[in-house]
């Protein structure tokens, strides 16, 4: 299989599996992948979702050595147009994210390398990013004639590390290394073993009340774009109702 399944002490951990390909990617994987991820969402034991890779790479991207729209036994085969073929396979790329964003668990890349194109835009999708010394993010995609907007990196990105910086970082088709990563904002620390550190960190975080964990991810996802009012009655509801976990009801006692 192209993605790798383990659950430890509460953290479900998801690797991409093709080293020899530096987890790169078509079509028909993604659906791999997107299953991985939604098979490890739907699991109860499981608090936190670490991502990475195997080998020198957490994922460069798009697979440039095979057809991208999967060959012959995918939904779009008998299609004609190749826009709309290419359109029709992308989609898979959208839907992959909108699962990875989408989970109710926090979820942690674990960047192991390099980290290019689309797999920057896997990385941006997660909720907290490690690096280990080695990682590399880079978003080639002006150099390819193609648009800078891949899977939500144009999107993502400057809610990480602001609009001037990624505005800077896609018109140059620009690469940060894990200190320059650090430095701006895209990763929260330098790990030697980053995928240790993200089964820590996974494992700290699978410690507290899971209602805390996913209502404060929701209100931290929705902040950027809701009105303090708003938001205010959100922290309301999400506070009384955890004012009735288990571990609310215990205070004191």
């Amino acid at each position: 299989m192209s993605i790798e399944l383990s659950v430890t002490n509460g953290v479900g951990t998801a690797t991409f599996n093709r080293p020899e390909a530096m987890n790169s990617m078509t079509a028909k994987i993604l659906t791999e992948w997107q299953a991985g991820i939604r098979e490890l969402a739907d699991n109860p034991e499981v608090k936190v979702i670490v991502l990475t890779g195997k080998g020198r790479a957490f994922s460069a991207g798009l697979d440039l050595k095979q057809s991208f729209d999967g060959g012959d036994d995918m939904p779009w085969s008998n299609e004609t147009n190749p826009a709309s073929r290419l359109s029709k396979a992308l989609r898979y790329g959208t839907d992959f994210i909108r699962t990875l964003a989408g989970v109710a668990q926090p979820t942690i890349a674990a960047v192991n390398g390099y980290t290019v194109g689309a797999g920057m835009s896997f990385a941006a999708a997660c909720d907290i990013r490690l690096a280990s010394p080695e990682a590399v993010f880079s978003a080639p995609f002006i150099k390819l004639g193609i648009s800078g907007g891949d899977l939500g990196l144009s999107w993502f990105l400057p809610r990480i590390i602001g609009v001037t910086k990624a505005t800077e970082l896609i018109l140059n088709a620009g690469q940060y290394d894990a200190e320059k990563a650090l430095e701006t904002g895209l990763v929260s620390s330098i790990e030697d073993d980053v995928v240790a550190a993200a089964q820590a960190m996974g494992e700290h975080i699978a410690s507290f009340e899971t209602y805390a964990v996913t209502a404060s991810k929701r209100l931290l996802a929705a902040a950027p774009t809701a009105s303090l009012d708003s938001h205010l009655d959100s922290e309301l509801a999400a506070q009384t109702l955890g004012f009735f976990t288990d571990t609310a009801q215990n205070l004191g006692r």
